[in-house]
């Protein structure tokens, strides 16, 4: 259920890295195509991590022995990786939520105060979740290195593949 959880919050995360790889590119007042596309572009550089790294996962899973033992270990791990991810998730989902429908003066200061600076710590929170997630186990700290690098690739690759020239 943890890694199930974990999943989803990669793909939301990717969708939103599409859209930070396309954001300020484009001058245009009514772009809501582009930037639909952008956070589909960047969904599915995610997804494509995802398998990428649920397949190294399930071989971790599948080559370790006892399976039902190393499951238990992988999904303590995914579970120490959700107790720091969580709270960044709802404070980010928070910002948004004023940015998207609170008044302008809410939304500017979300953006402000939360939002670019949470955007910034993004990084920093995927490696604090990734040694937490490590904590005592190397077939987790395989996992989580190979799942964190997963979520922080989305973002350049999509810039890269998309929008290396300004649109």
């Amino acid at each position: 259920m943890n890694a199930l959880l974990l999943a989803a919050l990669a793909l939301i995360d990717a969708a939103f890295a599409g859209f930070r790889a396309y954001a300020g590119r484009d001058g245009r007042i009514r772009k809501s195509g582009p930037t639909r596309s952008a956070a589909l572009r960047g969904l599915t550089i995610g997804a494509l991590a995802l398998t990428v790294t649920s397949a190294f996962t399930t071989a971790v899973l599948l080559l370790g022995g006892n399976p039902a033992v190393r499951y238990a270990e992988l999904d303590a791990a995914a579970g120490r990786m959700l107790l720091v991810h969580a709270p960044y998730t709802a404070i980010v989902a928070a910002s948004l939520a004023c940015y998207f429908w609170g008044p302008f003066r809410a939304s500017t200061l979300a953006v402000v105060i939360g939002l670019g600076p949470l955007t910034l710590l993004r990084p920093l929170v995927v490696l604090v979740g990734a040694v937490a997630a490590a904590w005592g186990s190397l077939p987790a700290a395989a996992v989580a290195v190979a799942a964190s690098a997963g979520v922080l690739l989305v973002e350049p690759l999509t810039h890269r593949k998309w929008y290396a020239h300004p649109v």
